[in-house]
């Protein structure tokens, strides 16, 4: 049902549905739209606890302006999970988008690299961070990035901090209060216990409504469409709150020490970043804009824009206006 609701709006935005088998094993659904080799490639990944729905606002304001790929992060209940509990890290989840991508829009028989620009909302822009500084610092091991043809031209992070800076600003009573979801989510085992016996759509309800902004339209955005009883449909499934934990699971271990050796390395971003951000939650309690700045190399251009007027957590339902106005501003100025 949630996956025909995605299909139908999106195919009304000439966007093409898509399922693609990967090397992990997961198959990825995604939304496209192809405007031609020379034309770049921007991904729109969304974050927990919600799917590619988050970006139905956000994609008819950009669509024919950029080639777009929507995809479906895998075990959120639409793409298939990666089996392998130890492969949801961001560098795993990533190569499966990317191996998808690259299926899509045949980028391996391309004369020359086709040009992307990474973007994702939460837990997508945790995945756009580590694609960004491996393609910035190739791994020592090679990974499947070398044969894809891909380069990258920026990066657009939506709401988000570093995942060594969230956790060491839980050093703040406040900011745990607001967090509490990353500890908890990171037993994945426990917490798909105690979310299925809450109720995975009323985990979702709430998780909305806590994270809204306080301006009055904001809940309205983020519910439109029918999309709180999507997002719902989708965490009534068991699979969809374990695989989506492991998310956070791997946030509180693999990915963590991964950031903290990219730091050790100075292993930065080393493309044009955006940061877009709640003024009224995120950059409520944390410095946001600075935050950001020393994990981008020297010298490359960095813009961390706070976006108020009481929008929250969800910038694509609740600021889509601001929020595509930005982007298509970045993609003039990277393309």
């Amino acid at each position: 049902m949630a996956a025909a609701q995605t299909q139908s709006l999106y195919s009304s935005f000439n966007l093409v549905h898509n399922v693609t088998k990967t090397s992990s094993g997961c198959e990825i659904h995604s939304y496209t739209s192809d405007l031609g080799p020379d034309a770049p490639i921007l991904t729109l990944i969304h974050g927990y606890p919600q799917s590619a729905y988050i970006f139905r606002h956000v994609v008819p304001l950009l669509s024919g302006k950029v080639s777009l790929f929507v995809p479906e992060l895998p075990g959120y209940g639409i793409s298939t999970p990666i089996k392998d509990k130890n492969a949801n890290d961001k560098r795993s989840v990533g190569t499966a988008l990317l191996e998808a991508l690259s299926q899509i829009f045949n980028t391996t028989s391309s004369t020359s690299p086709r040009r992307l620009i990474l973007a994702g909302h939460d837990r997508g822009a945790r995945i756009s961070h580590r694609l960004a500084v491996d393609f910035s610092h190739p791994p020592q091991n090679p990974s499947v990035y070398s044969t894809l043809n891909l380069t990258v031209l920026g990066t657009i992070l939506l709401d988000i901090v570093p995942t060594v800076s969230q956790w060491q600003a839980f050093a703040d009573p406040a900011v745990v209060l607001g967090y509490f979801h990353w500890p908890l989510l990171a037993n994945a085992d426990l917490a798909t216990e105690i979310v299925a016996a809450y109720g995975g759509a009323r985990w979702v309800q709430e998780s909305l409504t806590r994270v809204a902004g306080p301006n009055p339209n904001a809940l309205a955005r983020i519910t439109s469409n029918g999309a709180a009883d999507l997002y719902g449909s989708l965490f009534e499934q068991r699979d969809t709150i374990y695989y989506s934990s492991l998310d956070y699971a791997a946030g509180a271990t693999s990915d963590l020490a991964e950031q903290e050796a990219d730091q050790k390395a100075s292993h930065k971003v080393g493309v044009p970043l955006l940061v877009l951000f709640s003024k009224a939650k995120l950059g409520a309690r944390l410095d946001v804009q600075a935050l950001w700045k020393d994990w981008v190399a020297e010298g490359v251009d960095y813009e961390g824009f706070g976006v108020g007027d009481g929008y929250g957590h969800y910038l694509p339902e609740e600021a889509y206006d601001i929020v595509s106005g930005k982007i298509e501003t970045f993609l003039q100025k990277v393309i």
